[in-house]
Order: structure tokens, then C-alpha cells, then sequence
């Protein structure tokens, strides 16, 4: 017997419930699982309100500059070749995307996610190390080196302080500064959520807009631009003395540069920026002062490095700096040197030897 034209809507509008139901279902069971994550983290787990707010609003950021970027320049392509409406959908795009790639679950990648928090973090960090900061005090060392008869050593500070002074006039509005991978990987995540806004059936003229925008926002991503790579340069150029480190590394965070604190502890320890930043960061262990030790730093200098990021970083306890600073310094510089060395390895050789770690053997 033919269907009626009513069975079939009524066929129809039960699939869409059935489908918005289990839509609806699938939501609730993800945010129980979020909500019975946080309820059984542990304390140190949790970010504190102040990194929460500083990461989301660091993501969204970021993402709507490229969103712009990418859906602008789509727009201005669409238009010219005929194609008006899909054109102005773009052209009027409002941060359509992070919902989009949240709901996905893309932006979870550890490596974006990473960046960001990491960002957000050194962000606060400078924010507390500027706001302990004597009254009257002077930045006198960046204006040193700003100055230094060394014209390396001038030009790359000079550098450094425009990609730093950079980041910080652009606090409100500010976008992470992604190594070109992750950068790479968010525009095509924004081209591929600009394209699903635009609805099934996409001619083959939009998903070429799209393509060539994003390529043209990956191209002009420029990673000398970012101020870890400036602060990397400098360090290199300063490639201070084993008796210099110290105070430089002391004056990089009384003037709130936490970023070439980091640059002048990786080129000291012959690792990358990124594995060094993570030291900086790391306040659940003693890895910063065995790697402070590793470079014969004596106590009482680790001991003021210590208690001015502790201050700072609500992630460590001052408390516990004396306990943790005894069991470093009594270790030699060589052991400690010991103990860091892994650090010197490429990261994705580390990685495999921790996966194989965890892989039993046959």
C-alpha cells in the first residue's frame, strides 16, 4: 500500500525528534561526565578562576582573529567571482567557529590546548611579577642591553621588546602566539567550521575560497615574530656567562620578561624553549631548581628565583621552597646535570621511550 503524503511527514518529524532527543541525550551524558571529572579532580588538578578565565579568553581570541582572517579574505573571493550570498554570509560572519570546534571536541588537541594554557599562564605570571615590582624601580636591565656596545646583543634586544611590548599593549584583544604547526592546524579547523556554517551542498568555488584564505593566513604567519622566538634570539646573543646567568636570569624577572627568564634557561641547558618553559611552569616538582642546580647555581640564588615565582604563580607553595631547595642543593651540579639530561633529547624521542615504557613487553 502507497504511503501517504501524512505518514510521511509524520515519519519525517518523528526521525528529527528521535534525532534531537538523542542529540539532547548525548549532551547530558557529556556534561555529567565533565561534572564528575571536576567533582573527583584533585585540588591541584583544578586551574583557579583568575587561568580559566585568562585560557578561554586566550582561545576565543585566537580563534576569532583567524576566523576573521580566513572568512574575510573568503568573502572578498566569493564576491568577486559571482558567488554573492555565500559572500555575505562570510563577510557577516560573528566568531561562528570556537562553538563549533569546542562541540567537536578539535580544540581538546593537547598540543593547541597546551600552547594556550602555557600562554595564559606566563601571561598572569608577568602580570603578578609586574605588580611585586618596588615602586620607582626601573627596567634596567632591558635598558642596558637596549644600549650594549654589542650591536648583536642591541638589535636583538630592540626586538625583543617590541614583539614583548607587542603582546602586552594587545592584553585585551590579545591572540596566542602559535608556532606555525598549531597555527597551520586552527586555520584549517576554522575553514572546515566556516564551511559546515554554510550548509550542505557547498559548490566547489566556496570550498576553494576557503582554501586559498587559509593558505594566505598560513603563509603570512610569520614565526620570527613571536616573542618566545625574539626572546630565544636574545638569549643566544647574550650566551652569557655561567657567573652572569644568574643575575640576568634574577633581572629578567623583576622586570616581568618571564619569557626570556625561559629563553636564558633553555639556551643554559641546551634544551628547547618549550621543554624550559615547561620547567618555569612546573610547580608541582623540583625539576626548575635541579635544573637551576644543573647549571651550579648556588642556593641562595635558586632560593630568590624560587620565592619571586612563588609569589607570582599560585600554582607553587612557598611553603615548601626551603624542603624542596635542601633536596636540591644537596646534590653536585654533575649529579643534577645527570638527572636532567633527558631534557636534552628531541621530544618525540622521549615520547616514543616513555610510550615503550608503558608498553609491556612481549
Amino acid at each position: 500500500m502507497p504511503v501517504q503524503p501524512s505518514q510521511a511527514i509524520d515519519s519525517d518529524l518523528a526521525a528529527r525528534v528521535a534525532a534531537q532527543a538523542a542529540s539532547a541525550d548525548g549532551r547530558a551524558g557529556a556534561r555529567l561526565g565533565a561534572a564528575i571529572a571536576d567533582v573527583f579532580a584533585a585540588e591541584r588538578d583544578r586551574l583557579d578562576e583568575r587561568s580559566r578565565v585568562a585560557i578561554n579568553r586566550l582561545a576565543e581570541t585566537t580563534v576569532a582573529a583567524i576566523e576573521r582572517d580566513i572568512a574575510a579574505h573568503a568573502a572578498r573571493l566569493l564576491e568577486a567571482r559571482g558567488l554573492p550570498d555565500a559572500a555575505a554570509l562570510l563577510a557577516g560572519n560573528r566568531a561562528m567557529t570556537l562553538p563549533r570546534l569546542v562541540e567537536s571536541g578539535l580544540i581538546r588537541d593537547p598540543e593547541v590546548m597546551g600552547e594556550l594554557i602555557a600562554q595564559a599562564r606566563i601571561d598572569l605570571i608577568d602580570e603578578a611579577l609586574a605588580a611585586q615590582r618596588a615602586p620607582g624601580s626601573s627596567a634596567a636591565l632591558l635598558a642596558g642591553l637596549a644600549e650594549s656596545a654589542d650591536g648583536v646583543v642591541r638589535a636583538r634586544t630592540v626586538t625583543y621588546l617590541v614583539a614583548d611590548s607587542r603582546r602586552r599593549l594587545a592584553h585585551a584583544d590579545r591572540r596566542a602566539e602559535l608556532p606555525a604547526a598549531l597555527h597551520e592546524r586552527l586555520a584549517w579547523w576554522v575553514a572546515a567550521a566556516l564551511r559546515e556554517r554554510l550548509g550542505h551542498g557547498v559548490p566547489p568555488e566556496v570550498d576553494r575560497a576557503l582554501s586559498e584564505a587559509s593558505q594566505r593566513s598560513i603563509a603570512a604567519h610569520d614565526d620570527a615574530e613571536r616573542v618566545e622566538a625574539a626572546a630565544t634570539q636574545l638569549a643566544g646573543a647574550l650566551d652569557p656567562a655561567a657567573s652572569a646567568l644568574p643575575q640576568l636570569m634574577i633581572g629578567s624577572l623583576g622586570e616581568s620578561r618571564t619569557t626570556l627568564f625561559v629563553a636564558l634557561l633553555a639556551h643554559a641547558l641546551g634544551i628547547e624553549p618549550a621543554e624550559a618553559r615547561g620547567l618555569a611552569l612546573d610547580g608541582e616538582s623540583d625539576r626548575l631548581w635541579l635544573a637551576l642546580r644543573a647549571l651550579g647555581i648556588e642556593r641562595h640564588v635558586i632560593a630568590q628565583i624560587g620565592f619571586v615565582l612563588c609569589e607570582a604563580d599560585p600554582q607553587r607553595d612557598v611553603e615548601t621552597l626551603p624542603e624542596a631547595l635542601d633536596r636540591v642543593v644537596a646534590l653536585t651540579p654533575d649529579t643534577a646535570a645527570r638527572a636532567v639530561a633527558p631534557l636534552r633529547l628531541h621530544r618525540d624521542f622521549r615520547a616514543a621511550v616513555r610510550a615503550l615504557a608503558r608498553s609491556p613487553r612481549a
